[in-house]
């Protein structure tokens, strides 16, 4: 697997929190094919979209919620009564 001139220049251009970060989806991605049966075939390709993933990622982060519940919800639960008995 090789990989062109200039997207080792684009890689080794990052920051080294950014390269590790796309080092981290290239090697999931690598690793899914291999799972699957398949060797990758365009590195060059992989390495740019990663990079365009970790931009993204860093635009707009998933969302972290936090529950915080104090309380219970009200819970009821009925006696079963036979139609006999009713």
């Amino acid at each position: 697997m090789k990989i062109s001139n200039d997207t080792l220049k684009l890689i080794n251009k990052l920051p080294k929190e950014k390269r590790d970060k796309v080092e981290t989806v290239v090697r999931r991605h690598v690793a899914a094919c291999y799972k699957n049966g398949f060797p990758p075939e365009n590195l060059d390709r992989v390495y740019i979209e990663a990079v365009e993933i970790v931009d993204l990622e860093s635009l707009h982060p998933e969302p972290v919620v936090e529950e915080v519940r104090d309380w219970e919800p009200a819970r009821r639960y009925d006696q079963y009564v036979s139609p006999k008995a009713a």
